[in-house]
């Protein structure tokens, strides 16, 4: 139990994140990300519906932070994955963490370290000082596996497809909503906007995105250039260290000690 505490506890920080600013946009008091929440608060994180249109990989990767709370492991591991589709890097490393040490998912080594040589792909520190100690202690065979790994999952989860999808994805519907601004109109976001909007159930790949409502009238509503705001920072976090056309090299080159954390831009 107490490694699954551990492993868990790698989600807090971001998924604290979700409700803490959706609580600022429904009148609720404000927290700071990962600040003091415990395992119990998270199995309780209200994961806004009306997030899924416009940042698919924040709203996923928060279900299943909260599954995976609630000890509902398989469901919990098919958000993250789901949410490491759109680019969601904590969602890339705790599947990494997950997979290494075999706590949320039958333990792989190498799989794990593939997710999380993913994460790492933006040079998050944190997450590069993980892989690094990670692959440290794998074996040869296994570092060749991840590596191997690593490079089939590249194209489904790197940043050069999964964050520009979920980039193109948040323009187009964020445009939407900057025609709605123009005019004065009022929007709903289910959860996001008011609270009288009744949630969805948790998402399935098959299951199609959430519907956006806007009216002259919703009950709740609130100024599109409002809501812009408050979209643009969840996408600051779920963008954040992506710049340019990514590129990147292997996992973790050996020619060079001094670039252990592998990959350049």
């Amino acid at each position: 139990m107490k490694r699954r505490m551990m492993a868990v506890a790698f989600v807090l920080g971001s998924a604290a994140l979700a409700g803490a600013q959706a609580s600022t946009a429904t009148g609720q008091p404000d927290q700071a990300a990962g600040s003091g929440v415990s395992l119990e608060e998270l199995g309780k994180l209200e994961c806004f519906p009306g997030l899924e249109r416009f940042l698919p990989g924040v709203y996923y990767y928060c279900v299943g932070a909260r599954d995976l709370a609630n000890h509902r492991d398989a469901s919990g591991v098919e958000m993250l994955k789901l949410a490491a589709t759109w680019g969601s890097k904590p969602a890339q490393f705790t599947l990494g963490v997950g997979y290494f040490k075999g706590d949320i998912v039958a333990q792989d080594r190498p799989r794990g370290l593939a997710w999380l040589g993913l994460a790492r792909e933006r040079h998050d520190p944190s997450y590069q000082a993980v892989l690094r100690s990670a692959w440290e202690q794998a074996s040869p065979a296994e570092q060749a596996k991840a590596n191997a790994l690593w490079k089939e999952m590249l194209p489904t989860y790197g940043d050069a497809r999964a964050a520009r999808r979920a980039e193109r994805r948040f323009r187009n519907e964020r445009a939407q909503l900057l025609d709605g601004a123009t005019s004065g109109r009022r929007t709903c976001i289910a959860g996001l906007t008011s609270r009288t909007i009744a949630p969805l159930p948790s998402p399935k790949i098959s299951q199609p995105l959430s519907s956006l409502q806007l009216s002259s009238g919703c009950p709740g509503g609130m100024e599109a250039t409002t809501v812009i705001h408050r979209l643009d920072s969840y996408a600051g976090r779920l963008f954040d260290g992506l710049e340019g056309q990514v590129t990147v090299g292997p996992l973790l080159p050996v020619a060079s000690p001094a670039r252990q954390d592998g990959g350049k831009r």
